[in-house]
């Protein structure tokens, strides 16, 4: 195996390195810190759904509603006799310590509320969490990638498997992936009439989500599955002149700023899903019931692009391109204008 190149989320990044910003494609000495990167969308995503579930407007009018009834019952000796807030005020200043007793008395029903809401994020998030602690153990991770990652990091693994590498974009700062990004075609579904190409994963560490990283690896995944759908049609020795390329992506609903720039590059809803978990069915029957009264699921965008002269200039004008994220970028103009010619 492969000497891996370490990375550690709960660690701030080397400030001795240089500051620069590099892209690359998945070689076998990144697969651990992809797997990583990857594995922690799901960890972010499941403090993200339990976050959704504590400040859903469901539980803000719970929490608007049963607070003041609380403590309207616990204070109602007080309320009762009080004709307006300076009085109540007056009453309770000269009562302080029972007050405050009665204060007390209402606080242990008033936190169990909040708990309870608190503890129901916690569940639904723990499903969306046990993704991240199986991403390997149940080969999730083979999903992403689209191919066995076993296989990707022997020191002997055959050029077509490394060609895959080609599929994953990963942006490091300091020296250390900070985002990524897989494609993986459905060649089931693909005709040379219509390309199908799907996000499985993308991701930016937490730190950096300030920045618009999303909007950098989106717009490389709509480059690269041009290039995919050229090898396709090269690989079946088609001419097609007119064709589609429909590009996919799953995302939470609870996932705004994903969402955001998925919308941003053209992407509409296609599909919603009350399953979170994108690689087998998990959820239980009640489980989904919550997820749909909250509107907690897991959304699938899609975009479709034509193939022609337009939408070319249009990809070929994209911001990823004029950005000089490694020595790479030139080189990879010359190969678009180069198939397009």
């Amino acid at each position: 195996m492969i000497e891996q190149k370490e990375i550690d989320l709960n660690k701030p990044l080397d400030a001795d390195k240089p500051a620069t910003l590099e892209k690359s494609t998945l070689t076998p000495a990144l697969t651990k810190a992809s797997l990583i990167l990857h594995g922690d969308y799901y960890k972010q995503s499941q403090s993200n759904l339990s976050k959704f579930v504590f400040w859903h407007p469901i539980s803000i009018l719970v929490y608007t509603t049963l607070v003041p009834l609380v403590f309207g019952f616990v204070l109602w000796d007080y309320l009762s006799i009080s004709e307006n807030l300076v009085e109540f005020y007056t009453i309770a200043s000269k009562n302080r310590n029972d007050f405050i007793f009665n204060i007390l008395r209402g606080a242990p029903i008033v936190a169990s509320i909040f708990a309870s809401f608190a503890f129901i994020g916690y569940i639904l998030g723990d499903d969306v969490g046990a993704i991240a602690t199986n991403f390997i153990s149940k080969n999730y991770c083979n999903s992403v990638y689209g191919f066995d990652v076993t296989e990707f990091v022997k020191e002997k693994s055959k050029a077509k498997v490394l060609k895959n590498g080609e599929n994953t974009n990963i942006i490091s700062y300091r020296d250390q992936p900070i985002a990524i990004i897989t494609l993986v075609p459905d060649l089931k579904q693909s005709t040379p009439e219509n390309f199908v190409v799907k996000i499985t994963g993308i991701h930016v560490r937490k730190v950096f989500q300030k920045v618009d990283f999303d909007n950098l690896l989106i717009e490389w995944a709509v480059v690269r599955s041009r290039e995919l759908y050229q090898e396709y049609l090269k690989d079946s020795k088609t001419n097609v002149k007119k064709g589609s390329i429909l590009i996919t992506a799953d995302c939470y609903s609870f996932n705004k700023k994903l969402a955001r720039a998925l919308q941003i590059h053209g992407f509409q809803i296609l599909d919603k899903s009350f399953e979170l978990n994108p690689f087998e069915d998990t959820a239980k029957s009640y489980e989904k019931l919550i997820h749909k009264i909250l509107g907690a699921s897991l959304d699938t965008y899609g975009i479709i692009l034509s193939t022609d002269e337009e939408d070319y200039e249009l990809l070929k004008n994209s911001e990823l391109l004029e950005h000089n994220l490694s020595t790479s970028t030139s080189s990879s103009k010359e190969a678009i204008a180069k198939r397009r010619r």
